[in-house]
């Protein structure tokens, strides 16, 4: 393979001029007449020759991926590497996606290095296109010892998040999940949660939707559960673990601009701090959103603002799929005599769709097509 590519690149352009008699002495014809022409292509490596030839890398890439690979003395390894990576399913797509993500993987071995970790995730339920989806977004598991490293952080996610295809899910759209450590962030933290009361089930939901919670330092945790505290969230409420992932999200300045956008909307700090306690994640409404849905259910709707204040899930209820349409549906109802008006917002919004149809249509169905 060596000498194959070093024949291939003494054909190159840049030693086509030299005498086909010394072609080892080229490198000394190339570097005087670099100083003559900075238009002369630079010379290329046997390695990036190797890179630009099997990967169809372009040459800046094949370059800076062959600076972590100029000590192979051969390319025996590489190609160990790649039939390897194809008896596991890998495609060319996928080889060449992990070569430029991480060069060094051409280097490692494949029965001391490759073959156990592969066996070990295997047996950790990852399998197929499961187990390229894991290498190629979390290139990490080839850099760290698998049985102090790899296998401890995987089984910690799959206790909080309960299977592989979920696991597979998070690891590819959160590909810095498996760079924390166990001992420093994740146990601590879980422990913390736990110390607070906060039951497994309500960790996992929440964990299962942001995961940042329990990867921010233990002190950070600690601090956080003392400002929810202080804001009058105690740790045996169910919002708790809310609030605490919603602050670990939005800043304190932001959280102050939240308060002074809905003081503009005419609502009191006692207010917006109630309404947090009640249900912290209305804090996720963008304010313009915030705004329309607001305008809609008080000059629309005819919702007061203390039953805004008191039932803030309103404002997380869609304004198109949601509030608009079932507000339309009982004005239509309303109308016809089909209903006495004495049904609170509350009611009417919060029922699932399957009960509202059930409540609201299906009773009515043959009048209701006549005005549909």
């Amino acid at each position: 393979m060596m000498a194959s590519l070093l024949k291939k690149f003494c054909r190159s352009k840049i030693f086509y001029s030299c005498s086909q008699n010394h072609i080892f002495g080229c490198s000394f014809c190339f570097s005087t007449s670099i100083t003559q022409s900075k238009t002369t292509p630079k010379p290329q490596s046997l390695v990036a020759e190797y890179l630009l030839s099997t990967f169809d890398f372009s040459p800046e890439k094949a370059v800076w991926a062959s600076k972590n690979l100029n000590h192979l003395k051969s390319f025996e390894k590489p190609e160990s590497v790649l039939n390897f990576l194809k008896g596991y399913g890998f495609d060319d797509t996928q080889i060449k996606k992990l070569v430029s993500l991480y060069p060094q993987s051409l280097c490692c071995d494949v029965e001391r290095t490759l073959k156990p970790k592969f066996e070990g995730l295997q047996g950790l339920g990852f399998t197929g296109p499961e187990l390229a989806h894991l290498i190629l977004s979390n290139h990490m598991v080839l850099r760290s010892s698998f049985e102090r490293n790899v296998r401890p952080k995987i089984e910690f996610w799959r206790g909080i998040l309960g299977s592989v295809e979920l696991m597979s899910k998070f690891f590819r759209a959160k590909q810095w999940l498996l760079n924390f450590s166990l001992e420093l962030r994740l146990i601590p933290n879980l422990a913390l949660l736990r110390k607070f009361g906060i039951p497994d089930d309500r960790i996992t939901m929440i964990v299962q939707r942001h995961p940042r919670l329990i990867l921010q330092k233990p002190e950070d945790l600690k601090a956080l559960a003392k400002r929810v505290e202080g804001m009058g969230i105690p740790h045996d409420s169910a919002m708790f673990v809310w609030a605490l992932s919603i602050l670990q999200r939005i800043s304190k300045a932001r959280f102050h601009a939240k308060l002074e956008f809905m003081k503009s909307l005419g609502w009191s700090e006692a207010d917006f701090l109630s309404a947090f306690r009640k249900n912290p994640i209305f804090l996720t409404v963008s304010e313009p959103m915030m705004k329309k849905k607001i305008d809609f259910l008080v000059n629309e709707a005819g919702c007061k603002q203390p039953e805004l204040v008191h039932n803030p899930k309103f404002l997380m209820f869609s304004l198109d799929k949601r509030l608009v349409p079932r507000h339309h549906v009982m004005q239509v109802l309303k109308s016809k005599g089909l209903h006495s008006g004495n049904y609170s917002l509350g009611y009417i919004m919060s029922q699932s769709e399957e009960m509202f149809i059930k409540n609201f249509l299906i009773c009515h169905k043959e009048k209701v097509l006549e005005f549909a």
